[in-house]
């Protein structure tokens, strides 16, 4: 009988599972890749025989190293960027494993288990970390492997070997940016017999790269796979379509190079001949074998799987098999049908771009009103979860061509690269011929909202009075909060609170569009037919600068008080000092101990009076506001208190308007001297007044949305204090790993566990935190690459979209966090999204780049007010940028130049505050 085929000798030793013995469920004591290959063999699959050294004899082993406490403590005290001192520690730790013999006993059970496989066998030796092959963290490659090894003493060195390569220096850092604690990592030994292969490589389920779920790939090369995970050769690459199995291309590597077995043992590596290099190394009849192999293992596991396999004398076998931890989640819940969707992610066009709380998550798919029934706390089925962030189906639209055209045509205001992915889409044969059922009845239920609206913009664009429009709404928006308010207080507090909020916040929307929402097509469709009525010899800087200075912004306003803020502690200087340099706990201490009648304690209470219940990233309710964390807002006063001149800000607001009003004057002049000109001068100065008035009002529906989650946040977190006090919750903060329906079926339902679930979703988060969300992405899990031409940009500069015109050149200022960073005048804003929490620091900002965003988004709009140079949408701009590198913003050609490499030691002023 064929060695690879004979069947494996039982162990009965702690020390020893033969592999037909290991199920998924043994991985504390075999590992990740021990468990996987187990797991497969159990299920009938090519899996060469073998034997695992488990968990227990590595305990064992450490046991007998002298002060192996010792060794935790050092790793312990290792920082995740302490490279040197990894290196350092990492060489003593391996240095001192690889020096401890194998204690008798574990000698003896490894050479059993040895002899019983076959000792005139070779095998593979592959370290099998508990922290290694999971679903979400593959650790794959931080430990050693050991091909080809022959022989009682090379097995039994080649099991220690892998025992020490639980300290290489990458596992060590591995482990410390992944916040796996060391001591909760440990490690088992598979000892597999040897295929020696005449070719082998990789398949993935799923498309790596793409993300694609219905693609799979396979990488092929010739000898053992070595060669192509270390990246030595180019291998072939096929992609086959998982539905129907056909090859969807073939691109065939330069193998130059093959890992080969030794015949004592080890491997060597040799120079593929001339004429074998360019041939494929696999017919299509081992991609078909290798196609079905991989969907039976996919189904297995239920999930996409990255597998290791290798062919020998035209047999296959798997000899390794992961879950793909690198792809983005696909969006839930999934389409009922099998036609493609496409997804545009939500945060992204509110440009927030990390991932929000469940319980903001559930608050979102209630608020969106189009295509959601009348049901109580019923939630919109085209708002969609992945990893955290929430992705709008845009399918219902795209497929209809009038509102196609209209979406696509308007996208580009939201953000470029979302509008030259979803066009991508859009333009594939797959998407136009998929239909879905009773798609016109669906359209309708998204008709039936827009085109009030757009048919409200048209009468306000030409025949109602712009001017006092803000104020109408604001108070429109103070009548409504505080009937609201009135209603709460008179339902019981609980869940019927939470029912209560639910239903305000279902119906809020439509509200919303009913009274306001108009104001946001109206800006654009004026800024439109201006730039369309424009004549030839119409100066492009008197189109920039009437956008500028208006009046009427509810978040403009909210950055002129903290400037507002930062006056009244002027007229205190020695309050000016402690807000300028104390640290800010220290700081809001001392505001505590200021008299009532001092300014800036009055002005400090007004302002949070009007304007506490905002701050950043404020679409998020689990989010602090300024209400909760004052030190974010201390931070803005202290960057307004190093502007040194009172009143600078207003002053330079009323020089914007000043100017905006200016340039508009000169437009209708300029329209008035071409031909018709009277009646176009007529026309442009009703659009110009309109467009004035009407920009500034974008605003005002998310500031009412604001308001409404204010008081959301307040039912939601009191409920809270009942779960804490019931002793279900630890923290009332954890309510917010909940959604509202779980948050009121937990209150209305004692037996309900709450802790279990509220450490899994915490655990999810932190994971969701480390994934990077595509701005689109398709029901396949496919991401379509969308980058900006970059068509007229300098080699080296970063391209985006230029959405503020200008060029500005100083000192950047990376932010991630407003609450902990401060912005000084003059330098350049670079960030990953701003919202109105982070737009009192633009009163300071030289210049803008932001890594999401288009023509219409806050910070944009904030930007082209403040006559700042902006480009955003620049992919990776805050890695790309570092703090106190100088440079260049070219607003008008949508390009950032980096103007030296290395910031200098003192990278502005700020470093003292």
């Amino acid at each position: 009988m064929d060695r690879l085929h004979a069947p494996p000798v039982a162990q009965d030793h702690d020390y020893i599972l033969t592999l037909d013995r290991v199920a998924a469920g043994d991985l504390p004591r075999v590992g990740g890749k021990g468990a996987n290959l187990g797991e497969l063999a159990r299920a009938g699959l090519p899996v060469p025989p073998g034997f695992c050294v488990t968990t227990a004899a590595f305990r064992r082993f450490l046991a007998a190293v002298d002060d192996s406490a010792g060794i935790y403590s050092a790793l312990a005290a290792l920082g995740p960027a302490d490279l040197e001192g990894v290196r350092r520690v990492g060489a003593s730790v391996r240095a001192r494993l690889l020096g401890t013999p194998v204690p008798a006993e574990l000698e003896c059970a490894i050479v059993a288990a040895w002899e019983a496989a076959g000792a005139a066998a070779s095998y593979a030796v592959r370290s099998s970390a508990t922290a290694e092959d999971l679903p979400d963290a593959s650790f794959a490659g931080q430990q050693d492997t050991y091909l080809h090894v022959r022989g009682r003493e090379a097995i039994v060195d080649a099991v220690r070997s892998c025992w020490a390569s639980l300290f290489t220096d990458r596992a060590i850092l591995y482990r410390s940016q992944n916040h796996f604690d060391h001591r909760d990592v440990s490690l088992a030994v598979v000892v597999q017999e040897m295929v020696l292969p005449d070719v082998s490589g990789i398949l993935f389920t799923a498309d790596p790269v793409s993300g694609h779920r219905g693609v799979l790939t396979i990488d092929a090369s010739y000898g053992l796979g070595e060669a192509l995970v270390s990246g030595l050769v180019s291998a072939d690459l096929y992609k086959v379509d998982k539905r129907s199995g056909a090859l969807i291309s073939t691109q065939i590597g330069d193998k130059q190079i093959a890992i080969r077995p030794l015949p004592g043992g080890g491997t060597e590596r040799t120079e593929v001949p001339e004429a074998e290099r360019k041939k494929p190394a696999l017919t299509e009849e081992v991609v078909r074998a290798l196609t079905a192999l991989g969907l039976r293992i996919e189904a297995h596991y239920g999930r996409p799987m990255d597998i290791e396999w290798c062919s020998a004398g035209g047999t296959l076998y798997i000899v390794q098999a992961r879950p793909i931890t690198s792809l983005y989640p696909l969006p839930e819940p999934r389409p009922e049908e099998d036609a493609l969707h496409v997804y545009m992610s939500f945060n992204h066009v509110q440009v927030m771009t990390d991932p929000l709380s469940p319980m903001a998550i559930s608050l979102w798919r209630l608020i969106l009103p189009f295509g959601r029934d009348a049901a109580p706390l019923a939630e919109n089925p085209h708002l969609k979860s992945a990893g955290g962030r929430i992705y709008m189906d845009l399918s219902l639209i795209l497929r209809q061509p009038t509102l196609r055209r209209i979406l696509v045509a308007f996208l580009p205001n939201v953000d470029q690269l979302i509008a030259m992915a979803v066009r991508e889409v859009c333009e594939r044969e797959e998407f136009t011929r998929s239909a879905e059922t009773a798609a016109r009845a669906r359209l309708w239920g998204v008709a039936r909202w827009l085109l009030p609206v757009l048919g409200r913009a048209q009468v306000f664009l030409w025949l109602r009075r712009p001017e006092g429009t803000a104020q109408r709404l604001l108070q429109h928006i103070d009548e409504y909060v505080a009937g609201l308010e009135a209603q709460l207080a008179a339902t019981r507090p609980g869940a019927p609170r939470l029912r209560a909020i639910g239903a305000a916040l279902g119906n809020l929307l439509s509200d919303a569009l009913r009274q306001f929402a108009f104001v946001i097509p109206t800006g654009l469709i004026s800024k439109v037919f201006v730039e369309r009525l424009l004549p030839p010899d119409a100066d492009p800087a008197d189109v920039q600068a009437v956008v500028r200075g208006l009046e009427g912004n509810v978040t403009t306003e909210m950055d002129l008080a903290v400037g507002d803020l930062a006056d009244a502690a002027r007229q205190t200087p020695a309050l000016a000092e402690v807000l300028a340099t104390a640290d800010p706990e220290a700081a809001l201490a001392h505001i505590a101990t200021l008299p009532a009648h001092n300014p800036f304690a009055t002005a400090w209470r007004q302002f949070l009076a009007r304007y506490g219940m905002r701050g950043p990233s404020e679409i998020d309710i689990s989010r602090p506001r300024y209400r909760d964390a004052p030190a974010a807002l201390l931070m803005l006063v202290r960057g307004n208190l190093a502007q040194g001149q009172a009143g600078a800000h207003r002053a330079h607001h009323q020089r914007l308007a000043a100017a905006g009003k200016a340039a508009a004057e000169r437009i209708i002049a300029t329209v008035r001297r071409a031909p018709g000109g009277w009646l176009k001068a007529r026309v442009m100065r009703r659009l110009l007044r309109v467009l004035r008035h009407a920009l500034p009002l974008r605003e005002h529906p998310k500031y009412f949305l604001i308001r409404v989650m204010d008081l959301a946040r307040r039912e939601v977190l009191a409920a809270a204090e009942q779960l804490v006090a019931a002793g279900r919750l630890d923290r009332a903060e954890d309510v917010w790993l909940l959604t509202l329906p779980e948050a009121i079926a937990a209150i209305e339902d004692p037996a309900i566990e709450l802790r279990s679930r509220v450490r899994a979703r915490q655990a999810e988060l932190e994971r969701f935190r480390r994934l990077k969300p595509p701005r689109v992405m398709t029901s396949t899990g496919e991401i379509p690459v969308a980058r900006h031409a970059g068509a007229g940009v300098p080699a080296g500069a970063l391209p985006g979209t230029p959405v503020s015109a200008g060029v500005v050149e100083g000192v950047a200022r990376v932010v991630h966090d407003p609450q902990h960073e401060a912005l000084l005048p003059g330098e350049i804003l670079v960030a990953p999204f701003t919202d109105p929490g982070w737009t009192p620091l633009f009163i300071h900002a030289a210049g803008l780049v932001m890594e999401v965003g288009g023509m219409m988004t806050h910070g944009s709009v904030v930007a082209r007010e403040y006559g700042i140079p902006a480009v955003v949408g620049v992919i990776d701009a805050t890695h790309l940028i570092r703090t106190g590198q100088r440079v260049r913003v070219h607003g008008d050609g949508g390009y950032i130049e980096v103007l030296d490499t290395v910031p200098p030691a003192a990278t502005s002023p700020q470093a003292a505050a």
